[in-house]
């Protein structure tokens, strides 16, 4: 007799799925990259999965301000306390609406005693200001990024333990002390990458940071701050801030690139900024700067950029006089891209990259 054919598609009824023989540890890390309300719906789909969202370490929150979130903190407390032994690998806590008051220290106190290693805390607005319970600074030793924003940080302790902590993204916050950025920053001996809307304070010191960026572009406070910065193994420093008067490092051997964009007041002097030039490897710098450097080169002769081998320039319009002072300067520059702004226009209307060529060459190309 012949074998009847099965229709094209035809599933193996009653053949248990592949991805349900993974063992449950790589589920775990599948379940990892999903958020926690879609986690928790795979308890539905069979016996074999009603228990393995209890063991993804990740918890993506969302705070609307309305009745349900009593009972998101109410689940989430009994699953934290039924678990007391988890380790949180991430949490992300969202308020889309006002907070639910005193529950707000309690939830995030919950996650600080499950020794959490990547915080992302976003508040409701700057008006309706969440505070950080203080016990960040003693609870964390886990902690290895921290995102923060619109957020208040109480004032610190006088001795701030974290460790690990790597990464921080501090986006507008606000301080119960003026010095606590400081103090803070000064517990993180690990601390590799520091970014900030704007200056919390007048002077960063770190032995161990590697990347500071500042990334508000408006302007800023009235009283323009002059920032000091003290970090020896420094690499690399992006500012695009109006809010700063000047900003002065005082470890220049270590940096390799920078991106100053429109800002001009770099350096104690503009020689100690031509100092800099000669460490750096790559640069994004504005026209003003181009016509700053023009206006020194009529008085005084520019120092050659033997180690620049990138250059990219932010213009709204661009002097191709000032442009090639500079070049003249740059034996060994290799890439040179350009975006020429439209007004105020974030989008680029001309955005090229030339390979090395002999001055002649650049020449030729831009007259």
């Amino acid at each position: 007799m012949k074998s009847e054919k099965k229709p094209v598609g035809d599933s193996r009824i009653g053949e248990e799925d592949r991805i349900s023989r993974l063992p449950d540890s790589l589920l775990c890390e599948i379940l990892l990259n999903f958020p926690t309300k879609d986690v928790i719906k795979t308890s539905l789909l069979c016996r074999r999965w009603r228990y393995i969202w209890r063991y993804v370490p990740v918890w993506d929150l969302q705070i609307n301000g309305g009745l349900e979130d009593a009972a998101k903190f109410s689940f989430f407390k009994r699953f934290m306390d039924f678990n007391s032994s988890v380790c949180l690998q991430r949490v992300k806590l969202r308020y889309v609406g006002y907070s639910f008051g005193f529950r707000d220290s309690k939830l995030i106190n919950i996650v600080f005693k499950h020794k959490i290693q990547h915080l992302d805390l976003e508040g409701y607005t700057r008006d309706d200001t969440i505070k950080i319970p203080p016990t960040i600074y003693t609870s964390c030793e886990r902690l290895v990024s921290l995102k923060l924003r619109c957020l208040l940080l109480p004032k610190p302790p006088k001795s701030v333990s974290l460790p690990c902590l790597k990464i921080i993204d501090l986006q507008e916050i606000k301080f119960d002390d003026s010095s606590a950025m400081e103090v803070l920053i000064s517990g993180c001996s690990a601390l590799e990458s520091l970014t900030m809307d704007k200056m919390y304070g007048d002077r960063v010191s770190s032995q161990s940071l590697l990347s500071f960026c500042l990334t508000k572009t408006e302007g800023g406070d009235l009283d323009k701050k002059t920032v000091t910065m003290q970090a020896p193994r420094l690499k690399f420093i992006k500012l695009n801030n109006r809010s700063i008067e000047r900003f002065i490092v005082k470890d220049l051997g270590s940096i390799i690139k920078l991106d100053l964009d429109g800002f001009t007041n770099f350096g104690e002097t503009l020689h100690s900024f031509l100092t800099l030039l000669s460490f750096v490897r790559d640069i994004t710098i504005s026209s003003d700067i181009l016509k700053v450097l023009h206006k020194f080169s009529e008085s005084e002769s520019l120092p050659q950029f033997h180690n620049l081998s990138s250059l990219s320039i932010k213009a709204g319009t661009l002097s191709w006089e000032y442009l090639l002072t500079f070049l003249e300067n740059c034996p060994n520059l290799k890439y040179l891209v350009m975006t020429i702004m439209e007004d105020d226009d974030v989008i680029p209307r001309k955005h090229f990259a030339l390979p090395r060529r002999s001055m002649s060459s650049y020449c030729l190309l831009l007259s």
